[in-house]
């Protein structure tokens, strides 16, 4: 601590009775010392020793950081207990056109494209696919995986290769020996990240090891790879696009499901979700709509989720914005 630090005042019984709480807490939730240690925020050394009663610095300070944490928590299940439990996994429209790219691209193989508006379900749908299907190693770009170096490492995490220490070269010539003759796909996710030259360390694995490559991202990744102005160092990679997915917005289909998943029945509640699906973030946004209006019904003790409920959530998930319905 500190030693120009606040001093709360507490005496030795009320720490005593933080220690009993947290006790009671570890034993109810099964975790261990070092786990509460690592989510207060205290050094297990200075925690263990506070807990045993052996701690020679400021008891009160960490008496007091401990029942934040302590009060987090219960503010956490207070909110977890209103939260409705969403669907997992819907199979809209969007999902299957997305998982049957995903399954030509592995077994095929090809290179597949992806794109489509944030919110539409590419995310969820290759998680959907890469947890059900063997050897698919999915990644998410990152605008920090500018080199191709980049790739190999987090490639090499996804498909377990432990060598240490090797150069580029070598790297990308053990993983093209694992992946060989695998019928394997490396799903790319958020692939408008990717440099020219690591989506043509991409082709080459394609290309050696046989297997399917699969880039999904937003718009940028057509306008890259198909566009115009297309640059001459995507003439290779352009070739062996064998499939391509768009969807620069959600299907009413999608919206349905979605709807029909969470079991929202009426047509009014119905129709004012439709424009909710409408505006940017698309699925994702009516996800997050459902889940507070379900929330706001429940701490009014609601039977269903209403309109009201529907547009208070809208309000408060678009800094006060009012929702119109619009015509399906």
């Amino acid at each position: 601590m500190p030693s120009d630090a606040f001093e709360p005042q507490m005496s030795p019984e009320e720490i005593e009775a933080v220690r009993v709480r947290i006790r009671a807490t570890m034993a109810e939730r099964k975790m261990a010392m070092t786990d509460v240690s690592r989510q207060v925020g205290i050094p297990y050394g200075t925690f263990s020793s506070w807990m045993g009663g052996t701690y020679k610095g400021r008891n009160a300070s960490i008496a007091e950081q401990v029942m934040h944490w302590l009060n987090g928590l219960e503010a956490a299940d207070r909110t977890r207990a209103l939260a409705p439990r969403a669907p997992a996994f819907v199979a809209t429209p969007t999902a299957d056109a997305i998982l049957a790219t995903l399954e030509h691209a592995q077994y095929m193989p090809e290179m597949v494209v992806v794109t489509g508006a944030p919110g539409v379900g590419k995310t969820s749908s290759a998680r959907w696919y890469a947890a059900r299907n063997a050897n698919v190693w999915m990644i998410t770009a990152e605008p920090t995986m500018s080199s191709p170096r980049a790739l190999l490492d987090e490639l090499a995490e996804a498909i377990g290769v432990t060598e240490r220490g090797l150069s580029s070269q070598k790297l990308s010539r053990s993983l093209g020996k694992r992946m060989t003759g695998s019928q394997g796909l490396i799903l790319i996710d958020e692939a408008q990240h990717l440099t020219s030259q690591t989506l043509d360390q991409l082709r080459m694995f394609h290309d050696q090891a046989g297997i399917g490559i699969a880039l999904l991202g937003n718009e940028s990744v057509y306008a890259r790879l198909e566009g115009g102005t297309r640059a001459a160092q995507f003439a290779q990679l352009y070739s062996r696009v064998g499939m391509r997915l768009q969807r620069p917005r959600a299907l009413k289909g999608d919206v349905e499901k979605l709807l029909d998943a969470w079991g929202v029945a009426g047509k009014e509640e119905r129709t004012l979700l439709q424009t909710i699906a409408k505006r940017p973030g698309a699925l994702r946004n009516l996800t997050k709509a459902l889940r507070m209006a379900h929330m706001l019904a429940g701490a009014e003790g609601a039977e269903a989720m209403g309109e009201n409920h529907i547009r208070m959530a809208w309000e408060r998930l678009s800094s006060g914005a009012t929702l119109t319905a619009e015509a399906a």
